[in-house]
């Protein structure tokens, strides 16, 4: 089966690989591993099968019930259905000092968006999420079965998914943030060229550039979380084993099982 950026669906969207990306040490993260889309309620039974053949075998919706009710999922038998919504936040009457006196002196991107970013990954609701978003990802142990993740556009709270995955793989920041950007890249070039070529410069990491003036100030919202995992925790692997309690274990076992020799 080919390997894309920009999986080839009829109806989905924003469906795409993490696989092939390099991290810091020289691996690569497996194709057929993890995928990250928007909405699921228009895919077809061509995608369903196409699913299928890919390996899907866990689907974990990150959106509130009311988006579930209105377009609910569509996916292969053989996947796992899990829906776990990271909003509403749960600790509305307090944020942790630390986190105000981070927001307090980053001025410049301290806007409400980045603020959002942040309290995705310092709440205590959306951290239980991201807890059974692992406890999945650790569970699927099996060669060529794909997770996949997804909210309603593929952006903010996959995006904030996405970044912990590959944070926990050791893939490079700059990777990171040019997946993340993808994302608006991918909606912007979806009126102006045809599937193929999105396809096409999604491979080549050009569509991204395409649209990079445009998107600059988006990237700030990662900027915030990884500003939170240095201020806060020690980096991001600190975050992962003091507020997700990964072990180096776990760490160690996702890598083994999501990244290439």
């Amino acid at each position: 089966m080919e390997h894309n950026r920009v999986l080839r669906l009829e109806h989905g969207i924003n469906f795409r690989e993490l696989g092939g990306y390099a991290t810091t040490g020289g691996q690569t993260i497996k194709w057929q591993k993890l995928l990250r889309c928007g909405g699921m309620s228009l895919l077809s039974a061509n995608d369903l099968a196409y699913l299928d053949d890919y390996g899907l075998r866990y689907d974990i919706d990150l959106r509130q019930t009311s988006e579930t009710q209105m377009s609910p999922d569509r996916y292969p038998k053989h996947t796992t259905y899990i829906n776990t919504s990271v909003y509403p936040f749960s600790d509305n009457r307090r944020i942790d000092r630390r986190l105000k006196r981070l927001f307090k002196r980053l001025v410049a991107p301290d806007t409400f968006g980045t603020q959002v970013y942040a309290r995705m990954i310092t709440d205590s609701h959306p951290v239980k999420v991201w807890q059974q978003l692992f406890s999945t990802l650790l569970a699927n142990d099996q060669p060529n079965q794909s997770v996949l993740f997804h909210c309603a556009a593929g952006k903010d709270r996959t995006g904030v998914a996405g970044t912990l995955i590959m944070t926990a793989l050791d893939v490079p920041r700059e990777t990171i943030i040019q997946d993340y950007l993808l994302t608006n890249a991918v909606f912007m070039a979806a009126d102006q060229v045809d599937n193929d070529t999105i396809i096409t410069e999604a491979n080549n990491g050009d569509l991204a550039s395409r649209f990079n003036s445009a998107l600059n100030v988006e990237a700030d919202n990662l900027k915030m979380i990884f500003a939170v995992f240095d201020d806060l925790y020690g980096g991001g692997i600190g975050y992962l084993r003091e507020v997700l309690g990964l072990s180096q274990a776990d760490i160690n076992d996702l890598r083994r099982l999501y990244l290439d020799d």
